[in-house]
């Protein structure tokens, strides 16, 4: 379902102090953001109760964008553990910081602009991603694209 949207009403809302409407069947912005922010702060301070909240299961997602999809089917650390197995080095994240406000659409979907710190193979390295997460009817994480290159990458040590 496509939000009805035009500068002149988000004009006319930005000056009278009111807010767009949004479908009900849209999670909304705060719930979104709560998403995102908690998948930030997962990976620096695991929740377990972080997966049940927010993602869906099954979900896809590519990462980074152009390599081969993969349907995640539990919780973060799941996530991390079916990663492993695509990956041919050991893989372990340290931390995570966003590095921009999270951006909303006016849809089911938003995004963040995050800097991660891990451990691979022996050598600290950074990645700075754009990641676009989907939301489904029910609020949940369904669908997660990480946008990042080689030269997103720098190796610290």
């Amino acid at each position: 379902m496509a939000t009805e949207f035009s500068f002149g009403m988000l004009m006319r809302h930005l000056t009278s102090g009111t807010a767009l409407s949004r479908p009900a069947s849209l999670p909304t912005e705060e719930h979104m953001r709560k998403a995102i922010q908690g998948h930030i702060d997962n990976i620096t301070n695991p929740d377990p109760d972080y997966a049940a909240k927010y993602l869906a299961l099954p979900r896809t997602g590519e990462d980074p964008v152009g390599t081969k999809p993969m349907t995640l089917r539990g919780s973060v650390q799941d996530q991390l553990d079916e990663m492993k197995q695509l990956l041919d080095v050991p893989f372990t994240p340290k931390k995570a910081e966003l590095t921009a406000p999270i951006s909303f659409s006016l849809g089911n979907e938003a995004a963040m602009a995050f800097k991660l710190w891990a451990e691979v193979d022996g050598h600290d390295i950074s990645i700075d991603i754009i990641e676009v997460m989907t939301f489904d009817e029910s609020g949940k994480i369904c669908k997660q694209m990480a946008y990042w290159g080689v030269e997103n990458v720098t190796v610290l040590d």
